[in-house]
């Protein structure tokens, strides 16, 4: 066989290989959480987009601060709502609230007001129904989960999460079948079907409404084209709609409503009914997850506009895959690395814009694993070159200079020596202290001598050492009788992402071991220099940077707030809600623009506090 042949069928294995690699780890978590956040890239590069027909109540803090009875007690002001956006003309209504216990003990006449708002409505009013009240007794004594379903205007509330990161990007339109029982819908999904006119048909895995097919999974979830993030539809405060209706301004509430899909849910801060989605990032200020009435009211743009999202066929997914991987093998193998990095570039180019292409038109390609595919076969091709000993030398400074950094490949190839390199990475920083050590070590020495002293804080840094190295963290320095720790994802056995995760429960950890010492403990994820900082005789391998800074300044503000361990928002925020925390506040912080919120873990706090769980 010639040489040229012979290149072709390793290029043609290399192509296959890549291929299969791909589709073989395309279920892991970490391929599908690539996939997943590419995805959400997509809405985020095509930005928010125009809506229509569908407005927001949403009792909000404006709502709380006017209405001074407790929330479990509100029935009247929604039945007055729900008569005000009658009188304002809707076409439908839906309640992104759910009843799960009579009120009738307390407020005898509250439950039946509500129903009969709902019943005597001028326009459907879809109400939400959890299915597991049909084994509750007391949810059963509710008018309004009697009088709902009987009338079809029922439909669950629960939001579909994506397994592998809690994001909301599907949803389950109705439960599967039983028998010849009627399938429960969602909420927005009933809400459609009643603005419709009409029943969706589902069967044989086939969900359709008026002879239009709605594209639906096995489980029954519709992709939800998000229109844009929080606050993209129109909202009022219910606040306001009550204030309109007791002035009996038919005008107003006519210019809100007329001809309109009205939803009523919660949005106010610490509202747990928030989620995050692909317009979800912990980069921005401020609140931006989306309330759970907001996400019904994106699923339910995407039914009315019919803009749905599908996954591409199995055929088209090969085939991107083996085109991918094609051109990267015939480019990487043909000539030299420092030609073929612009066609490199140009193809993930392509592929970025391919795939982007599709999701504007409706068709979900996986960009990420597409690039994988092609990383694959990349690194398969560099093998084989090196193999073949073509161009060896030149290939490997090359190779080095492209994937590792040019300054980096020179000290290596001049030197043969590690130099003195760095690079910045997202690490949570852990920075403890112990408390009122200064005091202490006067009087110890007093009494009992340095050499007993020194002892003691052996003993307490071996501890805190080895918490820090069982949660997977490294002890960078000890600063005096404080401890610098940093997590990352490149430490062993980490999963992507949960460094901050770690860190936290570490620290947890650290400040109620039983010892002689009080610890506190400051936390602050963000970007930071790691490398190795010094001379050609002396090297420390360290982290340096603001964020370095902050968590020791969060550290120092634990005496001030009596509380063991204080984190930053960013810290917290990392956590997608696995630990309970609590907002205590804000502070201004040397250096920074912006007050700094604090938070703590709740479990650490020595009474309940005031301040709202996040």
């Amino acid at each position: 066989m010639s040489k040229r042949g012979h290149r072709a069928w390793i290029c043609a294995l290399i192509v296959l290989g890549s291929t299969a690699a791909t589709l073989l780890f395309s279920d892991t978590r970490l391929f599908r959480l690539l996939n997943a956040k590419v995805y959400d890239a997509h809405f985020l590069v095509r930005g928010t987009q125009p809506t229509h027909s569908i407005v927001l109540i949403t009792a909000d803090q404006k709502t709380l601060d006017a209405i001074a009875e407790v929330q479990l007690f509100w029935h009247p002001y929604y039945a007055e709502t729900i008569r005000a956006v009658g009188v304002g003309g809707a076409k439908v209504m839906g309640l992104d609230l759910a009843f799960g216990v009579p009120v009738a003990k307390w407020e005898p006449d509250h439950d039946q007001k509500l129903a009969d708002a709902v019943i005597n409505a001028p326009m459907p009013v879809v109400v939400g129904y959890v299915p597991a009240f049909n084994s509750n007794q007391a949810s059963m004594q509710v008018p309004l989960n009697l009088a709902a379903p009987a009338l079809g205007l029922s439909g669950y509330p629960n939001l579909t999460t994506d397994d592998v990161d809690d994001f909301i990007r599907r949803q389950e339109l109705l439960e599967a079948p039983d028998g010849d029982a009627p399938q429960a819908r969602s909420l927005a999904f009933r809400v459609f079907e009643k603005y419709s006119g009409e029943d969706a048909f589902y069967k044989n895995g086939k969900l359709t409404l008026r002879g239009q097919s709605i594209p639906v999974n096995t489980n029954r979830a519709m992709f939800i084209n998000y229109a844009g993030g929080p606050g993209t539809f129109p909202r009022i405060s219910m606040a306001d709609v009550l204030a309109a209706s007791a002035a009996k301004d038919t005008q107003r509430l006519q210019n809100w409503f007329k001809d309109k899909i009205v939803l009523l849910g919660t949005d106010f801060a610490g509202d747990s009914d928030r989620r995050n989605t692909p317009f979800f990032t912990v980069l921005s200020r401020g609140q931006w997850t989306t309330a759970g009435v907001e996400i019904h009211a994106n699923t339910l743009h995407t039914l009315l506009t019919q803009q749905f999202l599908a996954p591409n066929p199995n055929w088209l997914r090969l085939l991107a895959i083996l085109l991918a991987t094609l051109a990267t093998v015939v480019l990487s193998t043909s000539v030299s690395i420092s030609r073929a990095i612009p066609g490199l570039l140009a193809i993930t180019l392509t592929v970025a814009v391919g795939t982007h292409l599709a999701f504007r038109s409706g068709v979900i390609m996986a960009t990420a694993e597409v690039l994988i595919a092609a990383t694959f076969a990349l690194f398969a091709s560099i093998v084989y070159r090196f193999s073949s000993a073509e161009r060896r030398g030149d290939l490997f400074r090359q190779a080095v200079s492209l994937f590792v950094g040019k300054r980096v490949a020179a000290s290596l190839d001049d030197t043969r020596t590690i130099g003195l390199t760095g690079k910045r990475e997202t690490v949570t920083i852990l920075f403890t202290d112990i408390r009122g050590f200064t005091a202490y070590t006067e009087q110890v020495c007093e009494s009992e001598g340095p050499e007993f002293l020194v002892q003691q804080l052996n003993k307490y840094m071996g501890t805190m050492a080895a918490i820090v190295v069982s949660f997977g963290g490294h002890v960078n320095k000890y600063i005096g009788d404080g401890i610098l720790a940093v997590f990352s994802d490149e430490d062993e056995g980490s999963t992507p992402g949960d460094h901050a995760q770690r860190a936290v429960q570490c620290a947890a950890r650290m400040v109620t071991a039983p010892s002689q010492f009080q610890t506190g403990a400051g936390l602050h994820t963000g970007l930071a220099v790691v490398g190795n900082v010094g001379s050609a005789d002396k090297m420390e391998y360290t982290v340096l940077g603001d964020t370095v800074n902050l968590a020791s300044r969060l550290e120092s503000l634990n005496k001030e707030h009596k509380t063991k361990l204080l984190m930053s928002e960013t810290t917290q925020q990392a956590l997608n809600g696995s630990m309970e925390t609590t907002h205590l506040g804000s502070v201004p912080v040397r250096g920074k623009a912006a007050p700094i919120h604090l938070y703590t873990v709740t479990a650490l706090l020595e009474a309940p506090a005031e301040a709202k769980h996040a």
